[in-house]
This record gives C-alpha cells, sequence and structure tokens, in this order.
C-alpha cells in the first residue's frame, strides 16, 4: 500500500474525527438507545431485546450493555424488572433532561452524512461487480440474509442479518482489495447505528430483495440505481436527518 493510501485509510479511524470516541463503550450504548427513545422510534413501555441480544447488534459486551442499562435505570430513563415477565423497558423522553451521551453522537452529524457518502460510492462498485460475478451459491447466500432480515422480530435481529447481507455482497463482488476497506467503513458506520422499529426496517429489507433479483439477472445498471437509492436514504433516516419513514 502506498504511503498516501495508508495515511487515507487511517484517517478514516482517526480519533480525533468523531466525538463518539470521547465516550466510553457503555455510553455509546446509553445513547444509541437514549436517541431512539427521543426520536419516538422506542415507545415508552416498549420491551427491549435481551442484554445479549443487544450486545450483538451494537457489537459490544454483555457486560457493557448491562452497565449502560443500569446507568439508564438510575438516571430514570428504563426500568429493569425481574421474574418471568421482567426485562427492561423504556420509560419514554423527559423532554427537560437531554441525555448528555446521545448529544454527543448528535454533534457528529457530519461524520456520519460522509461516511454514508464513502459507503454509497464502495457500495456501488461492489453491487456493480456483484451483479456480473455473482454465482448461484453467492446468491443463495444473500436470498437467506434477506430471509433472515424479513423474520426478524426486533431491531437486534434485523442488525445482525443486514450486516451479512451486505458482507455478502461484498464478497460476490470478487474484488478482494476491496472488501478489507468496505468492512471498516460499514464497521465504522454501524458504530452510530440506533434501533428502529421492526416494521420500518423491514421496509428497507424490500431493497435487499431487489438488490439480489437485479443481481441475479446480471443487471449492474438496476443493482447499482437500487443499491445506491438504499445507501443513500441513510442522509434522511437516519437520526442525523430525523424521524422520518424510509
Amino acid at each position: 500500500m502506498s504511503s498516501a493510501a495508508g495515511a487515507a485509510q487511517g484517517a478514516l479511524h482517526d480519533p480525533e474525527l468523531t466525538g463518539i470516541t470521547r465516550l466510553s463503550a457503555s455510553d455509546t450504548v446509553r445513547a444509541r438507545i437514549a436517541l431512539a427513545v427521543e426520536l419516538d422510534l422506542i415507545g415508552a413501555g416498549e420491551r427491549l431485546p435481551r442484554d445479549a441480544e443487544i450486545a450483538a447488534a451494537l457489537d459490544v459486551s454483555e457486560m457493557t450493555v448491562r452497565r449502560a442499562l443500569e446507568s439508564m435505570a438510575e438516571d430514570g430513563l428504563v426500568e429493569r424488572r425481574r421474574g418471568r415477565n421482567g426485562g427492561t423497558f423504556t420509560i419514554g423522553h423527559r423532554d427537560a433532561v437531554p441525555d448528555r451521551a446521545a448529544e454527543v453522537y448528535r454533534q457528529d452529524a457530519s461524520e456520519v452524512h460522509r461516511l454514508i457518502d464513502v459507503r454509497t460510492l464502495l457500495e456501488c462498485a461492489i453491487v456493480h461487480h456483484a451483479a456480473l460475478s455473482a454465482t448461484d451459491d453467492d446468491i443463495a447466500a444473500m436470498e437467506s440474509h434477506v430471509a433472515a432480515a424479513s423474520a426478524a422480530g426486533d431491531w437486534s435481529a434485523y442488525h445482525r442479518a443486514d450486516e451479512q447481507f451486505h458482507l455478502a455482497v461484498a464478497q460476490a463482488a470478487d474484488l478482494p482489495w476491496a472488501v478489507g476497506p468496505y468492512r471498516e467503513v460499514l464497521a465504522e458506520l454501524y458504530t452510530y447505528f440506533i434501533p428502529y422499529p421492526i416494521e420500518r426496517l423491514h421496509r428497507a429489507n424490500e431493497d435487499h430483495a431487489g438488490i439480489v433479483e437485479a443481481i441475479r439477472r446480471g443487471d449492474p445498471i438496476a443493482a447499482v440505481e437500487r443499491m445506491r437509492s438504499h445507501v443513500q436514504v441513510l442522509h434522511r433516516t437516519m437520526y442525523v436527518g430525523g424521524a422520518t419513514d424510509a
């Protein structure tokens, strides 16, 4: 790798670029859930997924999730109930008390928009090549992830299926040099992922199905257009764009 390319790749993860690097791991979990509550993406009294499922979706340890939720419980943002019908339940948005960790996420809006655009460039190149080189096994793998996303009952299960779908498209492109940088950008953007209602996520999964169909037909133009639209809509539908429908 050239020194210029190495510098560019390193700049993507320069800790000075993003405000969230100032947060502890547990505060990043808190911020993402608090933002979803503030935007009414998670309603008052809604049960959150199990700690282990949240940990898997947000790529943190279960202990980190436990600490975050205990902190939120102490501040009256969630309620932790024990017993057969127990779990973690949201209390609802407190307008007079903005969450500090969530505000740090909001301050990173320009970085989120940049990552969406970088991801769009990579996704469009990848899906173009996938439409030209995907094998039957590649397409079957993509379809399995679309089915898993369709069957997901909450945002944590959907998030795992969504990530696997996009990585399967990258593998099908047969561009080994692109997989590493793409994984990095995807992981970086996923650090800003916040919970969304499963109905909304299922609508996004319709794009996945359309992308697979374009790849099956060997139509790179249709595949690129569907993927471009799918990723660019994040400018509106992520928390940096408000709580509008996808």
